[in-house]
């Protein structure tokens, strides 16, 4: 979807729809879409809206607010969300074609009514309801036979004892009890989400996963709540001033009693609101989804499991990029270790030939002193007579080793001018 517009079209875009659809085909926050819009000034519908629309009443329109600014007249949707680290662009762009692929695809999915029963009471205190003009946000119902992917986890949710505050923790989950149902809901249709991508849901050590083998990303889901003050019920303040009256009486006799608690001084409240947070690094991916007052996870699942794919294919390009540039390196260490072992040969060639012509010529130079010594030798003292002896031993020696057997295998055995060369590099020198 094209992610630059004037003013105009943006504006004509955010009343067409609701912000929360338009926000997700754009792969943001509808909050996040809803401050760009601030920022360039163009006004969003209220809350109710859209339910006025959808019964048939009158609705306001807010106009479109002029301005010549012309800094207001491009904008860009989205424009900094994939700004990190300039070196991994490339697994973003991949991430997102990936993203992008799987919704031109006819994708089936599970079929649930807009709205639904929340599964589970909320676990705080709630104000009565009243009727409001504004859509109940999605949740879904009860689920009887849960995704097999994920009947690990769910016999791991039924099994778990709540502790003092009502609280359910497994690898990965922290709820409150009330919120077990609703839980093993959104899980078995974010597996069957997640299976329409060829994605894999389960649990490992770290927490819950999600993968595309080899590459994997962990989440969480947790249920927010808060700390109040602790208020002492009239059972626990009858035991706390027996015990004070026990201890006094305790004092007066010389005696000393340990301080003992019959109450926690904070009690942990569940506030039924669930967040889904994908733990990885790519930048400027969104990571976090929450229960809001107008969304709840169930009504942006879709939105949570292109964010699942974007990570793993975000991983996936990262991985095999850096594959790819050790599978470079490897070659061209390999190509330099060629290059240097053919500058050591060559050396070797250099000081084997300079050796054959020093010999060579050594051996012509033999040959004339010992010719000259010819005429005269016979007449000679012994130590004359026994040096050309040695010269013409030393021209045999050096003739042997310039003979073709001996040069031969001489070269073979320093391997000097092989006819397979293993050293040579079809690639010409690495630079």
């Amino acid at each position: 979807m094209n992610r630059t517009f004037s003013r105009q079209k943006l504006y004509d875009l955010v009343w067409s729809r609701p912000i929360l659809q338009l926000a997700e085909q754009f792969g943001i926050s509808d909050r996040g879409l809803a401050k760009t819009c601030e920022r360039y000034h163009i006004a969003v519908p209220g809350r109710g809206y859209w339910a006025k629309v959808e019964a048939g009443l009158p609705a306001t329109k807010t106009p479109l607010w002029k301005t010549d600014n012309p800094a207001f007249q491009t904008i860009e949707i989205g424009g900094a969300q994939h700004q990190g680290n300039p070196q991994l662009a490339f697994a973003a762009r991949a991430a997102q074609d990936a993203v992008l692929a799987t919704r031109a695809a006819p994708v089936r999915k599970p079929k649930t009514p807009d709205t639904r029963i929340v599964a589970g009471e909320p676990t705080v205190p709630t104000e009565p309801k009243v009727k409001v003009e504004a859509s109940v946000p999605v949740t879904i119902g009860p689920v009887s036979k849960p995704h097999a992917s994920i009947m690990g986890i769910v016999l791991e949710l039924r099994n778990a004892i709540p502790d003092q505050d009502g609280g359910i923790s497994i690898k990965g989950i922290r709820i409150h009890v009330a919120s077990r149902t609703r839980m093993i809901a959104f899980l078995h249709h974010l597996a069957v989400a997640l299976e329409l991508r060829s994605i894999s849901m389960g649990q490992a050590d770290p927490g819950l996963i999600a993968e595309i083998p080899p590459d994997r990303i962990r989440f969480d889901i947790q249920e927010a709540g808060k700390h109040e003050k602790h208020e002492p019920t009239p059972s626990e303040l009858r035991k706390e001033a027996e015990f004070e009256r026990r201890r006094d009486f305790a004092q007066r006799r010389g005696q000393w009693l340990p301080h003992e608690t019959f109450y926690r001084e904070y009690d942990y409240y569940y506030s039924s609101k669930l967040s889904f947070e994908i733990h990885n690094w790519a930048d400027g991916a969104r990571k976090k989804w929450a229960d809001g007052k107008r969304q709840t996870l169930e009504s942006v699942l879709e939105s949570i499991a292109d964010g699942i794919l974007y990570h793993l294919h975000f991983d996936k390009a990262r991985r095999e990029k850096q594959e790819e540039d050790e599978r470079r390196w490897k070659h061209m260490a390999r190509r330099r270790d060629l290059q240097k072992r053919r500058a050591e040969r060559e050396q070797k060639r250099v000081r084997f030939l300079s050796e054959l012509a020093a010999y060579q010529k050594e051996a012509a130079d033999l040959r004339v002193t010992i010719a000259n010594a010819a005429a005269v030798v016979d007449d000679a003292q012994p130590e004359y007579q026994r040096m050309i002896g040695w010269a013409k031993s030393r021209l045999e020696h050096l003739e042997a080793q310039n003979a073709i057997g001996p040069l031969t295998a001489n070269l073979k055995s320093q391997n000097l001018f092989p006819e397979n060369d293993e050293l040579h590099d079809p690639e010409g020198e690495p630079p």
